[in-house]
């Protein structure tokens, strides 16, 4: 009887109240350091978004500078639903070769041009098949049109690029690209590059101002040229093992944060360009702007052999060329 009691009692005290579903717990894994406009994207827009929208129920934590790894690392922490979000650049193409599309040489001409694509049925039909590598797209961050660095000489012209061994991404159509320009191109992950450059292990890379200079990569390196060759993006992911697991208005918040973020990614991105390269320049680095006309002819057999081998998705390509 005193057990029932007991039992009863206890009944009583939590009758009428409803437990708190357990808190989602957002790990968004990043490779930048926290001055680049990607984290300061997540910790100024997503994560307080987010947090705000779903009421608490969702935790972001951010680890950004590649705390969880690289970016291959990463894309198969996501696959295995281990790491929640991450944006990761065309390195997903060896997963995914569709989001090659985005790395062509010299496709964009402009901002206008690049938002006009992402933010439309291009841009979405650019992402479309990617849950079904176990990555569900959720927008582009932007890693801006890439200009050249180099510690052993200027580049004033493409015949300074015979020979100069220049890390790339891991990524095949950015190896092709310096092939086709005659320089040396090594891949690399972006976490071993500062050393790499530090320690003569490569020339030069290319990347934004923005993702160099939040690197200080001004440190190690003597000369940048704006070739603007290639735009880069970032795309924001979700695993796809998680997100299957998550009730519909988590899912909505997710979304509408992520495009969002994307929007003021980008803003803080392009406000940031001017202030980098002056900072590139005031830590001694001498810029020059060469004339693109036979870098241009140089990279006409990327598109010859990437058509080759992708027949599919020649005519998206073009689309994308014809919106300028």
């Amino acid at each position: 009887m005193k057990v029932f009691c007991f039992t009863l009692l206890c009944l009583l005290c939590f009758a009428g109240q409803s437990f708190a579903a357990p808190k989602v717990i957002l790990k968004f894994a990043g490779a930048n350091p926290k001055a680049s406009p990607a984290v300061i994207s997540l910790y100024e827009k997503f994560k307080p978004m987010l947090e705000e929208m779903t009421n608490g129920k969702v935790e972001v934590q951010i680890f950004d500078n590649a705390q969880l790894g690289g970016e291959r690392d990463v894309m198969e922490q996501l696959q295995s639903g281990v790491v929640q979000m991450s944006y990761l650049s065309p390195v997903i193409a060896s997963l995914y070769p569709k989001i090659n599309i985005l790395d062509m040489p010299f496709l964009f001409v402009n901002d206008d041009h690049v938002d006009k694509v992402l933010d439309g049925p291009l841009g979405e039909e650019i992402l479309k098949d990617l849950p079904a590598v176990g990555l569900i797209p959720l927008g582009y961050m932007e890693n801006g049109f890439r200009v050249m660095t180099t510690s052993t000489r200027a580049i004033e012209s493409i015949n300074e690029m015979k020979g100069l061994k220049i890390r790339t991404p891991e990524a095949p159509l950015s190896v092709a690209i310096f092939n086709a320009l005659g320089a040396n191109p090594t891949p690399m992950s972006f976490t071993e590059l500062y050393s790499a450059l530090q320690q003569g292990v490569v020339d030069g890379q290319e990347n934004s101002y923005n993702t160099w200079v939040s690197s200080r990569f001004f440190e190690v390196q003597k000369f940048a040229a704006e070739t603007n060759h290639m735009w880069g993006c970032y795309v924001i992911l979700a695993s796809g093992v998680w997100w299957n697991r998550l009730d519909q208005d988590i899912k909505d918040a997710i979304i509408a944060t992520s495009k969002e973020t994307s929007k003021y990614q980008r803003e803080v991105f392009r406000s940031q360009t001017a202030d980098s390269k002056k900072k590139a320049m005031d830590g001694g680095m001498k810029v020059t702007t060469p004339d693109l006309a036979d870098f241009r002819k140089a990279l006409q057999p990327v598109y010859d052999n990437f058509y080759k081998q992708h027949p599919q998705f020649k005519d998206l390509v073009e689309q994308i060329r014809a919106m300028q």
